[in-house]
């Protein structure tokens, strides 16, 4: 049965990727993570600390669908972008896929919206390679909440740290069996490169920041700048 149940979790992340969107469509998957990362920081109790913003290797946005257990969907889709580190920008965003795991908190929601933080660069280095499974290949955990919060979170011990929401909830929680795996084929129509791979998109500067992302990197560079005024400012 378990088995059964990994066959048909990598079915669904392939699956996914054969019913491809348009361009238009990836376009507005782009403008719909920009409007998650406001929703989640703007929060004034269940905000994302700016300090994990800012020391996260990459970030990933997700939604998820007929959810039984938060983020233990039957599909999913979503979007990823990854920091380098010398410069500090971010990367134009690559497209991914999901497929189902089995989780730990109920919530019987029908759609999920979920921010992943990757703080280390192994969680990153085995999405590039093949597929990412939370909670096996990397630890994983709700992530702290509160603008106040950063000056009290140190070095996270997870690889990962989840931000999610269910029906206007936040519902953060840790988990095991996600999968996570690059959309080749969303990728290839967006950026119009029948050859192009997520580690081109990430890593190697194959393509320019696209029109739709903008406003998403400018969010995210300016909750860093606020991040480094309240360091300024102790």
């Amino acid at each position: 049965m378990k088995r059964t149940g990994i066959v048909l979790a990598v079915l669904a992340v392939f699956s996914s990727q054969v019913f491809c969107e348009t361009s238009r469509e990836l376009g507005e998957r782009i403008k719909l993570a920009g409007k998650t990362l406001n929703y989640f920081i703007d929060a004034p109790d269940s905000a994302i600390p700016n300090q994990l913003l800012h020391d996260a290797d990459a970030i990933i946005f997700l939604r998820q669908y007929k959810a039984g257990f938060v983020l233990g969907a039957k599909g999913g889709n979503g979007i990823v972008l990854a920091r380098d580190r010398e410069t500090r920008k971010w990367s134009p965003p690559a497209f991914i896929a999901t497929a189902e795991g089995s989780f730990g908190f109920q919530v019987g929601a029908k759609m999920v919206d979920a921010i992943l933080l990757v703080m280390n660069k192994e969680g990153l280095d085995l999405l590039l390679k093949s597929r990412l499974k939370i909670g096996g290949e990397i630890s994983a955990a709700a992530g702290p909440v509160g603008r106040e919060a950063g000056a009290k979170v140190g070095i996270p011990a997870a690889g990962i740290l989840i931000y999610s929401r269910a029906k206007g909830l936040f519902a953060g929680i840790s988990f095991e069996g996600g999968v996570i795996a690059s959309d080749d084929k969303s990728n290839q129509v967006f950026y119009d490169d029948p050859e192009i791979k997520i580690r081109d998109i990430l890593f190697r500067g194959k393509v320019s920041m696209p029109p739709e992302a903008e406003s998403l990197v400018a969010a995210l560079l300016e909750y860093e700048k606020n991040y480094k005024e309240q360091e300024n400012g102790r």
